[in-house]
Parts: C-alpha cells; structure tokens; sequence
C-alpha cells in the first residue's frame, strides 16, 4: 500500500466525485469515471494503492475544461516556468493546474497522488508506477478506438478479444513500461498524422521507456 499521508480524512472517493462534477460536462464526467475505474484496475493488478489510483483518476481532468488563457494564466499565477508550446497550447497544462487546484482547494498534498494527475497528459521522465497507471488509465478508458486501447491492453500483458477490450484478461505479470511505450508511440503517431504541435517531453518520455524496455533485454 501507498503512503497517504497528505491526503485529508475528509477527502474521499465519493467527495471528489462531488467536487469534479460541477467542473466539468456530463461527457466529461463519464471519460472521468472511466479513468477511475481503469486506474484501479491497472493499481490492482501492479500491487498499488487502488485508492490513491483511483482518486487521482477522479481528479485528474478537473481543469480539462477550462480555456486554454485561463490554464496558462493559472499555471503563471502557480508559478510555473512554461515552454513556448504550452503557451500557445495551453490544454496540456490541465493536469498540473489540476494538481495544484487540488492541492489548494482539497488540502492534499500527497506526492504521489498530485504528481500522477500532473504527469497524465505528457507524462514525464522516471514517473512512479502510480503516475504511469493514471497516464495509461486515460490512454484505455472505454471512449477511446479500439485500435488505440488494445495494442496497449495486451503490451501491459492482457489477452484482449479483438475489437473487445471490455473482454480482457491478464496473462502474465502486468508490464507497465511496456504499456507507457506503446501508448507513447501511438500518441505521437497520432499527432503526426493530424500535424500537430508535439511536445518535446513527449519525445522524451517515449525515448526514456524505449531505452528503459533495451536495457530488460539484454538482462539475462
């Protein structure tokens, strides 16, 4: 189980659910629930805190909806150093806005908890097997295409029914840095093929995971 110190007795599954609602549309809210039940099935499976992984999955796009001005005004307010592409995309920047709201207005302060929802979107270099969970949980919430979620089901080491991911089972030991390279190449596919901007910490992190997979093989 996961240390959680820094997260408020008051703050509960039920009472997250609460405070996103208003924030967010009912599509949203749906995507969000999706995430959180995800997440805590990927924690279960990793040996992780499934309530830690859950409740990040419940706060993690609680600022996904806001205008991209207002994200960056936040993230300055927050004191942010930001890059040249967050400026003038600043939709990426919903989940360390996310963190730090959450971190302001619920009084938690747990680590591990803030820095997965910070890191769900681009992810980051060394992300804990928490904050890979919550990325991977977004990356497999039932609302994405199937021929998005199942290369990363069964890299992550389920048996997926084709074009039924709903049917999955896991096979072997769960391989999250498996799952994080997949679900970063697929990413970067995508924004090739629509030309838009990437990140470089998406280059970064995929590079990182592709390294990380090099070095298992050549464990004996």
């Amino acid at each position: 189980m996961a240390n959680r110190n820094g997260i408020p007795a008051k703050v509960t599954i039920e009472s997250a659910r609460q405070w996103v609602k208003p924030r967010v549309t009912e599509k949203r809210f749906k995507h969000i629930a999706g995430v959180a039940q995800v997440a805590r099935e990927l924690a279960e499976a990793a040996d992780c805190d499934v309530f830690i992984a859950e409740l990040a999955g419940w706060l993690h796009d609680a600022c996904k909806e806001f205008k991209d001005k207002k994200l960056v005004a936040h993230a300055r307010e927050f004191g942010m150093v930001l890059h040249p592409i967050e400026e003038t995309n600043g939709h990426l920047l919903h989940g360390p806005v996310a963190a730090l709201v959450a971190r302001d207005e619920l009084g938690i302060t747990n680590k591990v908890l803030l820095n997965a929802v910070a890191e769900h979107t681009l992810g980051a270099l060394n992300m804990t097997p928490m904050s890979q969970i919550l990325f991977l949980a977004d990356c497999l919430e039932c609302s994405r295409s199937d021929d998005f979620t199942v290369p990363i089901w069964r890299s992550l080491g389920y048996d997926v029914a084709e074009g039924a991911p709903q049917k999955r089972k896991l096979k072997r030991k769960l391989d999250l840095e498996a799952g994080m390279l997949t679900a970063c190449d697929l990413s970067l596919g995508y924004l090739l093929a629509d030309g838009k901007s990437i990140h470089p910490k998406t280059v970064d992190v995929r590079n990182f995971f592709l390294q990380k997979l090099k070095e298992r093989s050549k464990t004996p």
